[in-house]
C-alpha cells in the first residue's frame, strides 16, 4: 500500500532530520560556540524554508510529488555529509540554511501525499500514523547521534546521518511507480485569485492551525535547542542527553496513538488545550532540577504534550485548506514552523547570552504554552457553541 511506504520511509527519515540538529547543537557547542551562536545556526536551519515553503507547496499541488521526495532526499544526504568534509563553525553556518531547505522538501510532499491519499474519515488516523513515524524518528536519531558521537567523535557522525536519508532515497527511486500522483486540482482551483495566500488566512479556523502551530514549534526549538546545551553543562556525556532527548520522543508516541479516540471525542482544538497546559508544566520542571532521570521525566512529559500538538496543527491547516490547495495550506504551516525557526532561537539566544543560563528562558516558554491552551480554550468553546446551534 503506497501511503504505508511514504509512512515507513518518513519514519527512517526522520532519524536524521531529528537527529541531525542534536548533533549540530553538540557540535557547535564543542567548537565554543555559546548560546547565541547555537541560536543563530538554528535560525539559518529555518531561513530557506521560511521563505520557501509555500512555493513548494504550490509545486507539489500542480505537479508530482514524487519529484520533490526524490530532489529532497538527493540533496539532503549531500548537504548533510558536509561537514565531514570540511569540519568547522564555518561549515555548518554555510550548511545548516540548506540542510532546512532540502529535508523540507520530502516533507512538504509526503504531508501532502498522507492527506490526498487518505479520506475525511481516516485522515486523522493516516496523519497520527505519519506523526508516529516522526516520533520514532525523534527516538531513535538523537540516541543513534549520542552514541555515535561518543564511540566515533562529532564528525564522522554526520555520515552516520548521512547514510539514513541515501538509503530512503534508493527505496524512493526503485518503488516511485507504486507512489501515485493525486488528482489535479478542480477546475478554477488555479486561477491567480484563488492562489492569493491572504485568502486562506483570512478563514479563522487556519489562522487557529497557524498560531497554535507557532506556539508549538516555538516549544520544539527551545527544548531540541537548550536541553543540550543545559545537559552539556551539567556535564553530562553525549549519551545521556541524547536518552533524554529521546524520552521526549518517546512520549510523542505514546500520546500520538491516542489522538484518534481522544479527537472523536473532545475535537481537536480541546485535546490542543490540554495538550499546551502538560508542556507549561514540564517546561516549569526544567530549571529546577539537575538529575538526569528527572530530566528525562519532565522531557516524557513535555513529549506527551507537544508531541500531538504537531499533527493536530497540521490536521487543521490541510482541513482548513479548500479543495485543490492542500499542499499550500499544509506548506503554510510549515512556513510558519520555519519562520519560528528564524526567529525563536537567535531571539532566546541573546536572551541567554544576556541572562547567562537557561531558567528564564524555559519559564518564558511556560508563559507561551499557557497563551496556546488560551487560545484553543476559546475556539474550542466557539466550535462546541456551533454545534449546539446547528443540532
Amino acid at each position: 500500500m503506497p501511503l504505508l511506504l511514504i509512512i515507513a520511509l518518513t519514519s527512517i527519515t526522520f532519524i536524521t532530520m531529528k537527529g541531525s540538529r542534536v548533533l549540530m547543537t553538540l557540535y557547535a557547542v564543542d567548537l565554543g560556540a555559546g548560546p547565541l551562536q547555537t541560536g543563530i545556526l538554528f535560525a539559518l536551519y529555518g531561513l530557506f524554508p521560511f521563505l520557501l515553503a509555500i512555493a513548494a507547496g504550490r509545486l507539489a499541488d500542480r505537479f508530482d510529488n514524487r519529484r520533490l521526495m526524490v530532489w529532497g532526499l538527493a540533496s539532503y544526504t549531500l548537504v548533510m555529509a558536509l561537514p565531514f568534509v570540511f569540519p568547522s563553525m564555518a561549515t555548518l553556518y554555510l550548511v545548516a540554511p540548506l540542510w532546512g531547505f532540502t529535508s523540507m522538501l520530502w516533507v512538504v510532499a509526503t504531508q501532502n501525499l498522507v492527506g490526498t491519499l487518505s479520506s475525511a474519515d481516516n485522515r486523522t488516523r493516516h496523519y497520527s500514523y505519519y506523526s508516529l513515524g516522526e516520533s520514532t524518528g525523534a527516538v531513535i536519531g538523537p540516541v543513534l547521534v549520542g552514541l555515535s558521537i561518543d564511540t566515533l567523535s562529532h564528525v564522522p557522525s554526520f555520515l552516520v546521518m548521512a547514510a539514513v536519508p541515501l538509503a530512503c532515497l534508493g527505496v524512493v527511486i526503485l518503488k516511485r511507480h507504486t507512489i501515485p500522483v493525486p488528482a489535479p486540482a478542480p477546475a478554477g482551483a488555479g486561477t491567480q485569485p484563488a492562489r492569493n495566500t491572504r485568502d486562506l488566512l483570512k478563514q479563522p479556523a487556519m489562522r487557529n492551525a497557524l498560531l497554535s502551530n507557532a506556539a508549538v514549534m516555538t516549544g520544539l526549538d527551545l527544548f531540541n535547542l537548550y536541553m543540550p546545551i543545559y545537559g552539556h553543562s551539567l556535564d553530562f556525556s553525549a549519551t545521556t542527553i541524547g536518552l533524554i532527548m529521546g524520552a521526549f520522543g518517546a512520549a510523542a508516541f505514546v500520546t500520538r496513538l491516542f489522538i484518534p479516540p481522544i479527537t472523536r471525542r473532545y475535537g481537536e482544538r480541546a485535546m490542543l488545550a490540554g495538550a499546551f497546559i502538560i508542556s507549561a508544566l514540564a517546561f516549569c520542571v526544567f530549571p529546577l532540577t539537575s538529575s538526569a532521570p528527572l530530566l528525562a521525566l519532565a522531557a516524557f512529559a513535555l513529549g506527551l504534550g507537544l508531541g500531538c500538538g504537531q499533527p493536530l496543527s497540521m490536521i487543521l491547516a490541510f482541513n482548513a485548506a479548500p479543495a485543490g490547495r492542500s499542499a499550500e495550506g499544509i506548506s503554510m504551516r510549515l512556513a510558519v514552523s520555519y519562520g519560528a525557526h528564524v526567529v525563536v532561537p537567535p531571539l532566546f539566544g541573546a536572551v541567554g547570552a544576556v541572562i547567562g543560563g537557561v531558567a528564564a528562558i524555559f519559564w518564558s516558554c511556560a508563559l507561551i504554552m499557557g497563551g496556546g491552551s488560551w487560545i484553543n480554550r476559546a475556539s474550542a468553546r466557539e466550535a462546541e457553541k456551533n454545534n449546539q446551534l446547528n443540532q
